[in-house]
């Protein structure tokens, strides 16, 4: 079985806190991500625990997938890791999600901004799933430069003065 971490990151024009505070909320997580739809969060004071509910559209429709993704661990100003249980449906079968992906976010002040990046851990791949997995990579990074975009754009509006 093989693992496979990658990361993506861009600078936000925010301070590492408003950064952290505005990425709590997991609908902000997935902005930008047309074929993702964010339901029944539930937020935690404390971080770990919150939940939310994902439903993913691919394929023109084809592929559906239902994912409760969970904060396990949330560090202020600094991770928000996240893991999740699913099913994907397709051809009239549903499946469960064997081993979704850990999703960790990082919170870094740099340049008088903050640098947020974006980590994909997959573990334990069987060996066909690690043969796939950099064309899956190519597919989902361009959703999550777009996600990464969608995020930086809503913070940095928020701190922006009106005209």
């Amino acid at each position: 079985m093989t693992d496979f971490t990658r990361s993506l990151e861009i600078m936000v024009d925010a301070p590492v806190h408003d950064v952290f505070e505005y990425c709590r909320d997991p609908h902000h997580l997935f902005e930008g991500w047309p074929a993702l739809e964010v339901t029944d969060v539930v937020m935690t004071p404390e971080g770990v625990g919150t939940k939310a509910h994902i439903v993913g559209r691919f394929a023109m429709g084809m592929i559906l997938e239902q994912i409760d993704r969970e904060y396990t661990e949330f560090v202020p100003d600094a991770r928000i890791v996240s893991k999740a249980r699913g099913e994907m449906r397709f051809a009239g079968r549903t499946k469960d999600v064997a081993n979704p992906p850990t999703f960790t976010w990082l919170f870094e002040a740099e340049d008088g901004g903050t640098k947020l990046t974006f980590v994909v851990l997959e573990e334990d791949l069987a060996w066909w799933e690690s043969m796939l997995e950099p064309v899956s990579w190519r597919a989902m990074s361009r959703n999550l430069h777009s996600t990464l975009t969608a995020i930086k754009t809503g913070i940095e509006s928020q701190a922006s003065p009106p005209a």
